[in-house]
């Protein structure tokens, strides 16, 4: 089953550092917005000036490049480990949508960059999404980022 009411989120990365992501995905509608679901990716590499995944369900994050093989399922009081594929997966696709992204970038081999991390999206339950990442004097981000939805897909461009 591909049921996937978090529909696809895309992810575009132009430039020249390579990028991780921890993707976040919960039911804003319900009680501490849970079931919370949140799955890592290393990394997205620069390939011919910008590399992309695209990420259509839990359940088939696993056949990506680079895969999300486990994601990490909270509720009000636990959190569980599912591998995908997984029925309980299938059931949260869904209840969730595509709420926010804890990433990170690093040169070419591994080495951290300065200001390379930070979160976009609805980062807090109930809060305004933040939208757009810009470098300024008091934090120099690598980078400028951008987060959005269209189509009913999301989008993370990182340039």
């Amino acid at each position: 089953m591909s049921l996937s009411a978090q529909g696809t989120i895309n992810i575009f990365n132009y430039t020249g550092y390579d990028l991780s992501n921890s993707l976040i995905a919960y039911s804003s509608s319900s009680a501490g917005c849970y079931p919370y679901v949140s799955g890592t990716n290393h990394p997205i590499p620069v390939v011919g000036g910008g590399g992309s995944v695209q990420y259509n369900s839990f359940n088939t994050s696993q056949t990506n490049t680079p895969p999300i093989s486990q994601w990490t399922v909270y509720n009000a009081t636990s959190a569980s480990t599912q591998t995908a594929p997984s029925p309980i997966l299938g059931v949260l696709s869904g209840v969730t949508t595509w709420q926010s992204n804890k990433f990170s970038v690093n040169y070419p081999g591994g080495t951290g960059v300065l200001y390379g991390g930070a979160s976009i999206g609805v980062i807090t339950c109930g809060t305004p999404a933040v939208t757009t990442l810009t470098p300024t004097p008091a934090i120099p981000y690598p980078f400028t980022a951008f987060w959005f939805t269209a189509g009913g897909a999301t989008y993370f461009v990182l340039q």
